[in-house]
């Protein structure tokens, strides 16, 4: 996955970003639709954390005392009716997801 990302910044680099907005249709699978009515199903997007389901562990410390672990889930998967911004590669095969938008209106 790092690899598409990497890829999907040099592609804006080169030819400038095109980003666009969509909705969220299905949470599971996952399926968005563009504005322009276009329906993007999981093969065609990558995902940040930032939309993602994910536990971390780790240690704390405090004042010299340390608690001997923790676990944190984060859940931030999208779900239906949330507005998402979008970034499309280059050839417009894959969209990287960066994260959920108001849209005003």
């Amino acid at each position: 996955m790092l690899e598409i990302i990497k890829q999907l910044a040099l592609d804006a680099a080169e030819t400038g970003a095109d980003f666009c907005i969509g909705t969220v249709t299905a949470a599971e699978p996952l399926c968005i639709r563009l504005e322009e009515g276009l329906e993007l199903t999981e093969e065609f997007l990558v995902l940040t954390e930032n939309v993602l389901e994910w536990e971390e562990a780790g240690t704390i410390s405090i004042d010299g005392g340390t608690w001997n672990s923790y676990r944190m889930k984060r859940n931030r998967k999208l779900q239906t009716g949330e507005a998402v911004a979008l970034m499309r590669a280059a050839g417009g095969q894959q969209y990287l997801v960066l994260d959920r938008v108001r849209k005003e209106g």
